[in-house]
């Protein structure tokens, strides 16, 4: 194959990725498909000059190749979506696609200077650094990034966000999140604020993690395997790396999360709060698939499936109660 030939794929399969992760409905397998295939940093570098072209303008008629790509990915997708027929099962239905946009940030300088950046309710933003390193900052995040000749200093203030670190053992790239320090060469991972320590999730490669407030504060990390400094006796676990960084395409996946827990999560990325008061179904496992923002295609979901009615409030927020009717929808 030659390079022109395989770029051209590449771009293909970019653009059908982001059709099918714009689809009204999307499996955790799809999410964990496509992180398997970002791996690859040509892959990755495909995928991010789709997002940029959208971000950039707005819809993809900046770049008439990238959208005619786009649109014939969307239409293949649409035309899988027909054949596959319904989610796999313990899905739930996710309502259309959230409004709420991933912006590219320009490279920053090469400076010993900190650097600040930070994201609003409901923002995805992405930010490349001088070292060619990728930061993701989810909702309501910020950090402050030291760049040296000796050392890589990012500080995750709030929030959360994800971390695709060039390679070079000669600078250690750490993260600071309250009084845990992760520490990386080259690998990919997820860290989110948690009390007074972090919660961290490696997706690739490998980290350690130190806290400072721990009686037996150090850790190792491997593929897979998720660590909670703030819990009062950390342990790292395993866990499915590709549901635990899916707010990084916009998607909130839950899969035996419970219903309070995952009205928590939705509540980070809406001003429109819900606010369960229904006991009854609190502790209820629930597993499905969602858009980041999309409060409505949630609340509905639930009052589909359990004996429940949502009411908007006039301040805008939406309660969920107990009820012995189902299937009320918000008003």
């Amino acid at each position: 194959m030659t390079a022109d030939n395989d770029l051209d794929v590449r771009r293909r399969e970019a653009a059908s990725w982001f059709a099918t992760l714009n689809q009204k409905r999307v499996a955790a397998s799809d999410i964990t498909a496509f992180s398997q295939w970002r791996r690859t940093p040509a892959n990755a570098e495909a995928y991010a000059r789709i997002e940029t072209m959208w971000e950039a303008a707005g819809s993809l008629k900046g770049d008439a190749d990238i959208a005619a790509l786009t649109a014939g990915a969307r239409a293949r997708a649409d035309a899988s979506r027909k054949l596959q027929g319904r989610l796999a099962k313990g899905l739930i239905p996710i309502g259309a696609v959230a409004a709420v946009a991933a912006v590219v940030v320009g490279v920053t300088m090469w400076s010993a200077r900190p650097l600040s950046y930070e994201t609003g309710l409901g923002e995805r933003r992405i930010v490349v650094l001088a070292d060619g390193s990728k930061v993701t900052l989810d909702t309501e995040s910020r950090i402050t990034v030291r760049l040296t000749g000796r050392r890589r200093a990012v500080e995750l203030a709030s929030g959360q966000a994800f971390f695709d670190v060039e390679g070079d053992p000669a600078r250690p790239f750490v993260v600071r999140a309250g009084a845990t320090d992760v520490t990386a060469v080259g690998t990919r991972f997820d860290v989110r604020r948690a009390g007074g320590g972090a919660q961290v999730t490696l997706v690739e490669g490998k980290v350690d993690v130190v806290d400072r407030g721990q009686a037996t504060p150090r850790w190792s990390l491997a593929p897979g395997q998720q660590i909670v400094t703030a819990s009062p006796r950390p342990a790292v676990r395993s866990v499915d790396a590709a549901s635990e960084t899916s707010w990084t395409v916009g998607r909130l996946i839950f899969a035996g999360d419970t219903v309070e827990a995952a009205v928590a999560e939705v509540n980070r990325y809406t001003a429109s709060k819900v606010v369960l008061d229904a006991p009854a179904i609190a502790d209820i496992a629930v597993s499905g698939a969602f858009n980041t923002g999309d409060v409505e295609g949630f609340v509905s979901a639930l009052t589909e499936l359990y004996p429940v009615v949502a009411n908007r409030t006039a301040s805008g927020q939406i309660v969920i109660r107990d009820a012995p009717a189902k299937n009320a929808s918000v008003r």
